[in-house]
């Protein structure tokens, strides 16, 4: 499998599970967005420091802490990751998971112009028909939902700033979010602390369902990390798409009402998607055909 290829399948994978995750969190709805947050965070950790250990990239993770300059990256993204999984859990706890799609939705229109301006990536015209075509579906969902709501916008800045800092710091995946993990940890059993151990020690269903959150965090957020580091920001950005129309499946399904203008709002997003991939198909083959391949 090419780089890229291996970038693409990743970022699918990630937004599959992402797209689908708010059916899990809607069923932890009587437990504080942070506690679950918390939880998520925490039982990703010991998996990922074991498979760290056991394939040897334990000189690479204390290399890594002895840099200010990358242990900084990762304290920034950190908190940007953080709060952004605490404005998507207490969107889906309010009835809101279509609000917190529609912040997904903006993230990929505002990830085109960083990877433009911040990373100097090209774009053709047709991916530029494309994202004019997405940018105005988005412009519609947002002018019939009749607002532009803080949660949509905290959802997309958190983000976007997390794959900005991720890219540009040049962090190896599991390394990065390795040290993420650690390093908001302490904060995190702190406030179990001081909480006195939440629902985990009150009930026994509610301790599995936040263990389970963790599937959600730590494997996801590598495959992106890894697919934004193989692939183009913008592309990136645009197969991203995948993730908040997957949420808006969900958000059907949680009996959350989804109108025609949504749908509208859906196919020209799509439409777009589709001219992008075939776009990325264009160039890959007139990549491998000047290569000999």
């Amino acid at each position: 499998m090419t780089s890229a290829a291996f970038g693409i399948s990743s970022i699918v994978a990630a937004t599959l599970i992402w797209g689908f995750s708010p059916l899990y969190y809607a069923a932890m709805s009587h437990i504080p967005p942070f506690e679950v947050v918390v939880h998520r965070i925490l039982w990703s950790l010991p998996p990922i420091v074991i498979y760290a250990l056991w394939t040897g990239r334990g000189p690479r993770f204390i290399e890594a802490g002895r840099d200010r300059r990358k242990l900084a990256a990762m304290a920034l993204s950190t908190a940007a990751i953080s709060v952004n999984w605490v404005a998507f859990i207490y969107a889906i706890q309010i009835g809101e998971t279509a609000q917190a799609s529609f912040g997904y939705y903006i993230y990929p229109l505002a990830v085109l112009l960083i990877g433009v301006i911040v990373f100097r990536e090209g774009i053709t015209a047709l991916q530029w028909i494309a994202a004019a075509i997405a940018g105005f579906g988005v412009l519609w969902i947002g002018w019939r939902l009749g607002e532009m709501p803080w949660l949509a916008l905290l959802v997309m800045a958190t983000f976007a700033l997390y794959g900005t800092v991720r890219k540009a710091a040049q962090i190896s995946p599991m390394i990065g979010v390795l040290w993420e993990l650690l390093l908001v940890t302490p904060v995190l059993l702190a406030y179990l602390v001081w909480i006195g151990g939440g629902r985990f020690f009150v009930d026994f269903s509610d301790a599995l369902w936040l263990i389970g959150g963790s599937l959600f965090t730590g494997i996801p957020l590598i495959m992106f990390v890894e697919s934004a580091k193989r692939l183009r920001f913008s592309t990136v950005g645009v197969l991203f798409y995948i993730n908040p129309t997957l949420q808006f499946v969900s958000a059907i399904i949680l009996g959350e009402p989804f109108s025609a203008d949504r749908l509208i709002g859906f196919g020209l997003i799509w439409v777009a998607v589709a001219l992008y991939c075939v776009e990325l198909i264009r160039q890959d083959r007139g990549t491998r055909s000047k290569s000999g391949g």
